[in-house]
């Protein structure tokens, strides 16, 4: 009979080899199936946003990826601030696109002021 696995047995994990895995798909992905010469990121500060660009910068370098901050008139201005961070930490160039305009043309706004005021009419 075979000794029962570790917690740290179960728990191991090779991040080298996951990293490696990741930064391949992206490099494969990007060039050979969308045929791209690089990527996009929206970068939002979080973590999502932040992993993703870290991960283009890596499997493709900095100079093939863009930061893309869209903030909005209820966005936190810390978000755009980490943002900026994250983009002078991997040395990407990047873009600020306010889509507030957008927003409020197509409703989003009233719409979702409306929806809370039938929650909370007061």
């Amino acid at each position: 009979m075979s000794k029962p696995k570790s917690v740290q047995d179960v728990l191991a994990f090779d991040i080298e080899g996951a990293l490696q895995n990741i930064t391949d798909t992206v490099r494969t992905q990007v060039s050979r199936e969308l045929k791209k010469k690089g990527v996009v990121v929206g970068l939002s500060g979080g973590i999502d946003s932040s992993v993703s660009a870290a991960l283009c910068v890596q499997a493709l370098g900095k100079d093939k990826v863009l930061g893309l901050f869209m903030p909005e008139s209820d966005s936190s201005d810390d978000s755009l601030e980490l943002g900026r961070a994250l983009a002078d930490t991997l040395g990407v160039e990047t873009v600020l696109e306010d889509i507030t305009p957008i927003l409020k043309g197509a409703g989003c706004y009233r719409r979702r002021d409306e929806a809370i005021r039938r929650v909370i009419p007061e």
